[in-house]
This record gives structure tokens, C-alpha cells and sequence, in this order.
């Protein structure tokens, strides 16, 4: 009774296997033949003949249909890619899967040896995708698939003029017992896009290791390594944390990059398991009308050109910026994140800026948090002489990977010491301009600031409105 079950478990753990190792996709061309010989072109590679008048049909059967083809003949059950003058290519459909795969094939050269190429979209690989071919015989390709979302796409072809053949696309799921180095990640580690003035800025990176022996050892290779640096070099079979920090001192206006190679032993046969991981950062090169200086301070439109590079990183770094305060923000969403609701002459937290006095535009203009004891001397409500001047103020424009948005526009955060401001100096310029002598106040009609004289209107600029 006993060895009838262990051989009914046997046998159900044998078909569950079978289960797992079914393809997903195949397609061999096998309908590709002549079944009477006459004559209709379906020769060529699997029938011995790698040359001459064969593979010249010009129907195609497939196992599985929606493949796109281009410059491509059927050969005896597979496929003849490419011709004399023309470089060919075969692309699969979609092929729904996730996780990791293995996708075989044969392929053979048409005569003489020949260079072929394989690229698979939807997924990531260490393994050979070039292959010299040689002449009259097949070649078996197996490569390993990772990262895999929905499904890939496979597109076969070689160099211009390089014809083969092509048969036994197959694509099945991972051997789970196999050896197998995972990150959360994917195949890419990306910075993106980062200050001119970047400080240095680290990743995460989740690494998990299967039926592995020994420690996974993590190197930064093939690249430009000297930018990139590893917390640790290696890790135990099971994974661990890795963290990935990029550092200053990278090109302005270039992509910069190495790759993350993570290896270690597969536990049953000591071969070698490898992942590698592209590693990226680009630096912007944005045509900034400032530097960020005292002397020389960001303008109104640098602020906004740095909030839209999403990814612009200047961690712990305050900045100096310069704009005309046209009023303070209305407050009617969330203090901190919410959108922006046009202007507000009795709001003692935040102002608006402009690089012109008199901007109607919204999206020119940018936002500053004032607080603490810079707030007393830059709230539009006990200083409404700014409106329509200048000010210098210095703050973060992104704090650790922080919204870059200060009340729904881009902004300046967290103005607050006297240190951090420069308020015009005290003069009549607008009354000098005006040229007369009795006093003025600001006033707002239709959404602009004018000055009030008497019972004349004027603008910031002195000239009369009629």
C-alpha cells in the first residue's frame, strides 16, 4: 500500500513538473513543406540544402500566427530570413508571460558563416544575444529571461546581406531550481535627471538570491564606475540591501552610467549566476539666467525651469532668488500642498513673485514660504509697500526629494531668518518718476497694481492711466 502511493505522489509531482516546464509559445514552421515535391520552394535547412534556388516560398504557415516579417521566404518546416540584397528580420507576437523565462531557438547561416543577432523587448538578460554562425549547420541558442512584466516581443536578424534560417522558437518558464539572482528593481537603477550642482544621492537596491551557495558578490564595472559607489560587496546567498550612491563630479549635459553586476554560484551545479543592472544619471545643462548667488541669484524663470526637470536635486542647499512681490497667496486648499488660488493682500505666510511688476501671467509666477522672524518684515499685510518691488530671498527649492510645488506653483521654502532676505531700500523712486509731491498708495484694479495719486491712477512705472 505504501509503494502504491509513493509511486501515485511520484507521479503527481512528475506531472506538476511537466506542468511548469510547458511552453509558453512555440513555433516551428512545421507546416512549411511541399507535400506532393512540386516544386513550390519550401527547401532549404532542415532538408540539408543551405544555398542555391531554395527557401523561395513566399507563404508562410505559422504555428502561431502574428509574426511580422520582412524580407522573408519559408524554408523546409522553418524560416528563411533576409535575402541577396535586402537585410531581413522576424519579429513574434507578444508573448504573455511574467517573472523569468528561457527562450530556445535553432538558427543556421545561409553558406558560409555568418553574424546573427536576437533582442528581446519586455525583458532583461546576461546572456549572449550575438552569435557567429557556422557554415551548414544548426546552432542551439537558450537564453535566460528576467524582469519580465506582461510579455516580450522577439526580433531575429543579422547583418545586411546575411541570410539564415530559423526554427524551434520557444519560450518556457524558469526551471525553479535553477540559481537565480532577483532585484525588486528590474534591470534599472535610474537617478535621473539631476542638478548641475548635485550633491552626492543614494538608492536602494532589494536583492534576493535562489538556490545559490555562497555569498553574492555586487561590482560596478564597464562604465563610469568613478562616479558610482556600493555600500557593501557582498551579500549572502539569500540577498540583502544594497545601497547605490552616485557622486559629484559628472558632466553637465551627459548620461552617465556603469553597470551593477551581481554574482553568485547556482547551489547544484557551481555555475556561475550573473545579473546586471544598468546604472544612470543624467545632469542637466538648463540655461539658467542666475547662479543661485547672493550677487548673482536665480530669477523667477529659474525657479520654474528647475521645478519642471523633475528629479533636479539640490538636498540641504538654499538659494538665492529674485523676483517683484505682487502679494501673498489665498488660502483656501491645504496649507502646504494645495493648489494655487490667485492673490492675497491678507495672507502673512507666503508671497508671490514675478519677474515683472505688472505679470498677468500665473504660470510666470512663483511662490515663497516665509516664516519664523523673516516673516514680520516680507508679509504683504504689514508691508504692503512691496507690492510691485524687488526682493532677494534665499531658500530650498527642493528638500529631500520634497513636492518642488509650494502652494500649487513652483516655490521657495522656507525663508526664515532675517539673513535670508533683502528688502528694497527705503525710497520714492515710483513718487520721482510721478514727479509730484503728495503722497501715493498702491491700489488693485482688474487683477493689476497701479498707484494712486490724488485722484490719478498711475502704473508701477509712473505713467498715467487714463
Amino acid at each position: 500500500m505504501k509503494k502504491l502511493f509513493f509511486l501515485f505522489a511520484a507521479a503527481m509531482l512528475s506531472v506538476q513538473m511537466m506542468a511548469e516546464m510547458t511552453p509558453i509559445y512555440y513555433e516551428g514552421f512545421s507546416q512549411c513543406y511541399d507535400e506532393e515535391d512540386t516544386h513550390y520552394g519550401y527547401t532549404g535547412g532542415n532538408d540539408g540544402q543551405w544555398g542555391g534556388d531554395i527557401a523561395t516560398a513566399v507563404v508562410i504557415y505559422q504555428d502561431a500566427p502574428e509574426w511580422s516579417f520582412t524580407y522573408c521566404n519559408a524554408g523546409y518546416q522553418c524560416l528563411k530570413v533576409g535575402t541577396s540584397q535586402k537585410q531581413g528580420s522576424a519579429t513574434t507576437p507578444t508573448i504573455a508571460c511574467e517573472g523569468e523565462a528561457v527562450l530556445s531557438f535553432r538558427v543556421a547561416p545561409w553558406e558560409g558563416d555568418s553574424i546573427f543577432y536576437v533582442s528581446i523587448s519586455g525583458a532583461t538578460t546576461t546572456d549572449q544575444t550575438m552569435f557567429h554562425l557556422k557554415k551548414h549547420q544548426w546552432t542551439d541558442v537558450t537564453i535566460r529571461l528576467a524582469d519580465i512584466v506582461s510579455g516580450i516581443k522577439v526580433t531575429f536578424t543579422s547583418t545586411n546581406k546575411h541570410r539564415f534560417f530559423l526554427d524551434d522558437i520557444c519560450v518556457r518558464p524558469a526551471d525553479p531550481t535553477v540559481g537565480a539572482i532577483r532585484t525588486v528593481e528590474g534591470a534599472k537603477l535610474d537617478f535621473g535627471l539631476l542638478g548641475k550642482n548635485y550633491q552626492a544621492l543614494s538608492l536602494p537596491l532589494h536583492v534576493e538570491g535562489a538556490n545559490l551557495v555562497g555569498n553574492i558578490t555586487a561590482s560596478l564595472e564597464d562604465g563610469e564606475n568613478q562616479l558610482f559607489q556600493l555600500s557593501a560587496n557582498t551579500l549572502p546567498a539569500e540577498g540583502g540591501e544594497l545601497t547605490v550612491t552616485c557622486l559629484p563630479g559628472a558632466a553637465a549635459g551627459d548620461t552617465h552610467g556603469c553597470y551593477l553586476y551581481l554574482r553568485g554560484k547556482d547551489a547544484q551545479t557551481s555555475q556561475t549566476v550573473e545579473k546586471r543592472i544598468t546604472v544612470m544619471m543624467e545632469v542637466a545643462n538648463l540655461n539658467l539666467e542666475g547662479a543661485g548667488t547672493k550677487p548673482d541669484p536665480y530669477t523667477c524663470a529659474d525657479v520654474i525651469l528647475l521645478a519642471n526637470n523633475e528629479g533636479t536635486v539640490w538636498t540641504g542647499t538654499y538659494y538665492w532668488v529674485t523676483g517683484y512681490v505682487l502679494g501673498g497667496v489665498k488660502r483656501y486648499n491645504d496649507l502646504e500642498n494645495g493648489d494655487y488660488d490667485g492673490i492675497s493682500f491678507t495672507d502673512k505666510l507666503s508671497l508671490v513673485l514675478a519677474a515683472r511688476p505688472n505679470e498677468q501671467d500665473e504660470d510666470k509666477y512663483i511662490t515663497v514660504q516665509i516664516s519664523e522672524n523673516a516673516r514680520a518684515a516680507l508679509n504683504v499685510v504689514d508691508n504692503p509697500e512691496l507690492i510691485g518691488k524687488q526682493i532677494k530671498v534665499q531658500g530650498l527649492l527642493l528638500n529631500d526629494k520634497a513636492n518642488p510645488l509650494y502652494l500649487g506653483k513652483p516655490g521657495v521654502r522656507n525663508v526664515r531668518t532675517d539673513a535670508q532676505y533683502v528688502r528694497p531700500a527705503k525710497e520714492s523712486q515710483d513718487i520721482d518718476q510721478i514727479g509730484q509731491a503728495q503722497k501715493a498708495s498702491k491700489i488693485l484694479r482688474d487683477g493689476q497694481i497701479y498707484l494712486l495719486r490724488g485722484e490719478k491712477i498711475y502704473t508701477l512705472q509712473g505713467q498715467e492711466v487714463k
